[in-house]
């Protein structure tokens, strides 16, 4: 490694922006000091590892700036709260619902991602401007979310806005954004017109990088299987079209230049056409590098190389370092640099069979410690998937991009049925294993055992080298197994959502948003998978509103949900949606209705109110439970209002450690009378940022603080956790 300096800076660059990322002072001391004690007994060793130490110093202070200056034109947009913008459409795309511009304002560095819902004329190229409130890329409200903000920061998209008006004041050519743009509608047109809906949904992401015609399930499939790579416009895709050209000159006697330069050409066109993703960015530079080394007649290194792509693309944009797809394509990469793939005598049709099937098995094991990092899961069995489905999917690639420009032929039904075969892959289940949110020494100690266990020759005894891997394994393990539990309200928008970890499983008191779509898949699942949980062992819904049961109904569709509790009232089309769904997936309904009781070994929860059958307003007919979870004394309330609130009095309230504030902190709930009962020590607000509500209000905020108690608002602080 020292003989490839190139290697030692993207390393010592990587680490220095590793130890740094993380905000909290505390850690980014401990990594930075890890970091500088590592690199500091390699340099004792040899001197050349002072360039590691190099680019670990400038991996910090490249973050730091654009940090400062990323945070310093924040602070000024903000200052100035514009409620009108001006800039030049820089790409235009479908969502489901609206048009979304990314836009260059004028005198902005970071570009704002503007939707429409009005239907305006708006081309690539048109210079505009637009009525809308400028806000910033939102961070994840909970642990496991997903980051807009990290990922758009990668970017270079710092706002976003929702257009109320937009005006093309003028147009700038752009001759080569037309051409792509016209290129991908047409490559859309022949792809679905030669190819089923199912297949023609699987090509349109690997050739486009474009995944709108496939359904949630489909992409759920792959990732379970460990496929999700295939839906991306891959550094497999970009070298595969670079190559082929290159390859095809070289057979029909052209020069190494001309045949190099050709193939670059295809590569960096087609990395721009499929939208420019990080690992596109990657695969150009390194196959310029590769015919570099060609022309140039020099050996070709996979390292050195990958780690000249990644020294460029973190130097030009240091946060793509928080981008997840940047950090799984070099892993990928320098993986498969070390680990290498066997060449040499021709092999028998069982040992070509043995080397498809361990050669997936040596990269999973290599991304295991990042894919939980990241992922917080990871199917056992996915060199399967890879070993089977990758050949036919290359091979499908290859033809249909080859074919892409005919009218629908017989030859497209035989490159169909590759893609097909891919689908059925990735339908397969490969043993999902869950271990949830790890820090990221668990990743470091993960390298070090994988390293010690299979490099030979290591400069240690072997009596320690053993004790090492043993002690790591066991840190490792201890992670996972010595995880506290917790009680989790989540950030779901104008919604209520708690989760609570018992000794059983997870237990899930209402979940639903009306403010935020898909809250149960993208906001309720990530945090369950942080927390090592495939599934909610019991949920409730305290009563049939959006709010409050939209998120439990996505995870009983994907059937992550064991047992439902739903309240004894008269049903209504929610209650019967929710039913089927349950009764579809497998799930036990159970009924509730005050004086029932949940419990396990370490928690119980009594239903106070209402009675079966009760006829008041669905919202004072909400389920309200009172009990003890993880020995915290708890009280979930639903959005019980006034005559429910009634009711409840008379019906043995206790003191609350937690109280749920009933209906996102409504004036019509939570009564003077109400709290002099409870007097809560914490008292949990869910509701959404600026709701039309105008929850919470300000008469019940001033009542909860008459009794000293500590107010959580989930719309300030994301999700309230307790321990």
């Amino acid at each position: 490694m020292k003989k490839r300096p190139v290697v030692l800076f993207f390393a010592g660059c990587v680490s220095g922006m590793a130890a740094v990322w993380n905000e909290e002072i505390p850690a980014a001391v401990f990594y930075c000091l890890g970091g500088v004690i590592f690199w500091g007994r390699q340099i004792l060793r040899d001197r050349r590892y002072l360039i590691g130490l190099l680019g670990m110093a400038i991996g910090m202070l490249l973050l730091f700036a654009q940090r400062h200056t990323a945070e310093q034109e924040i602070r000024m947009v903000e200052k100035k709260a514009p409620k009108e913008i001006s800039g030049v459409v820089l790409k235009s795309s479908q969502t489901e619902r609206s048009m979304a511009y990314l836009i260059q304002c004028q005198g902005w560095d970071g570009k704002l991602l503007l939707y429409d819902t009005s239907n305006a004329k708006v081309r690539t190229g048109d210079w505009i401007q637009a009525e809308t409130k400028v806000e910033i890329q939102e961070k994840a409200g909970n642990p496991g979310q997903f980051s807009a903000r990290n990922y758009y920061f990668a970017r270079g998209i710092y706002y976003r806005g929702f257009a109320e008006r937009i005006y093309v004041k003028g147009y700038r050519k752009n001759p080569l954004e037309n051409v792509l743009e016209k290129s991908r509608e047409w490559m859309k047109d022949q792809i679905q017109e030669q190819y089923s809906k199912e297949e023609a949904g699987l090509i349109q992401g690997m050739l486009l990088g474009d995944k709108s015609l496939m359904e949630e399930e489909q992409k759920d499939d792959f990732k379970e299987s460990g496929l999700i790579h295939l839906l991306a416009v891959s550094g497999l895709h970009i070298s595969l079209a670079g190559r082929s050209i290159y390859r095809i000159l070289r057979r029909i006697g052209a020069g190494f230049l001309l045949s190099s330069a050709a193939g670059f050409f295809t590569a960096l066109y087609y990395g721009m056409l499929t939208g420019g993703s990080v690992s596109s960015i990657r695969a150009v530079l390194m196959l310029g590098i590769y015919f570099l080394s060609q022309v140039l007649g020099k050996n070709y290194d996979l390292l050195s190389s990958a780690s000249l792509a990644g020294s460029l693309i973190l130097i030009r944009n240091p946060l793509y370092f928080g981008d997840t797809g940047f950090l799984l394509s070099f892993c990928a990469v320098i993986i498969i640099g070390c680990i290498g793939q066997e060449t040499g005598k021709k092999k028998k049709v069982w040992g070509k069979v043995l080397s498809r099937i361990v050669f997936p098995l040596k990269l999973q094991m290599g991304m295991l410690p990042l894919m939980i990092y990241l992922q917080y899961e990871t199917p056992v069995f996915s060199f399967l998937a890879n070993a089977a489905a990758v050949p036919a999917a290359s091979v499908g690639f290859a033809m249909a991009l080859a074919f892409v420009w005919l009218p629908p032929l017989f030859l497209h039904r035989w490159i169909q049925a590759f893609f097909w075969a891919v689908l059925k892959i990735s339908q397969i289940k490969y043993g999902m294993i869950t271990i949830g949110q790890v820090p990221l020494w668990w990743v470091a100690a993960g390298y070090i055992v994988f390293y010690l266990a299979g490099k030979k020759k290591v400069k240690m005894p072997f009596s320690v080298r053993v004790g090492v891997i043993y002690m790591g394994i066991l840190c490792m393990t201890a992670v996972p197994v010595m995880r506290r539990k917790t009680i989790a309200f989540l950030d779901v928008g104008q919604g209520d959502c708690m989760m609570a970890e018992t000794a059983g499983g997870m237990i899930l008191a209402d979940g639903g948003s009306s403010s935020v779509k898909k809250t149960g898949r993208y906001r309720m699942l990530p945090y369950l998978k942080s927390r090592g949980k495939q599934k909610i062992k019991i949920a409730v819904i305290s009563h049939m509103d959006e709010d409050h049961y939209s998120g439990i109904l996505e995870l009983l569709e994907m059937g992550r949900i064991e047992y439902l509790g739903l309240p004894d009232v008269p049903r209504d089309t929610a209650y019967e949606s929710v039913k089927t769904a349950a009764e579809k997936a497998g799930t036990v309904i159970f009924l509730l209705a005050e004086g029932k009781v949940i419990k396990g070994a370490d928690f119980y929860l009594k239903v106070l109110h209402p009675p079966a059958g009760s006829s008041l307003e669905k919202n004072a007919a909400s389920l309200v439970l009172q009990g003890n979870i993880n020995g915290k004394r708890i009280l979930l309330t639903g959005d019980v209002e006034k005559e429910g609130e009634k009711e409840l009095l008379r019906k043995g309230l206790k003191q609350a450690d937690i109280l749920k504030v009933a209906h996102h902190g409504s004036k019509n709930s939570t009564s003077e009378e109400f709290l002099s009962l409870v007097k809560p020590v914490h008292a949990v607000i869910s509701c959404g940022k600026e709701n039309r509500y105008g929850h919470p209000h300000k008469e019940v905020t001033e009542r909860i603080l008459k009794y000293n108690s500590r107010i959580h608002r989930t719309d300030k602080e994301g999700a309230v956790i307790f321990w």
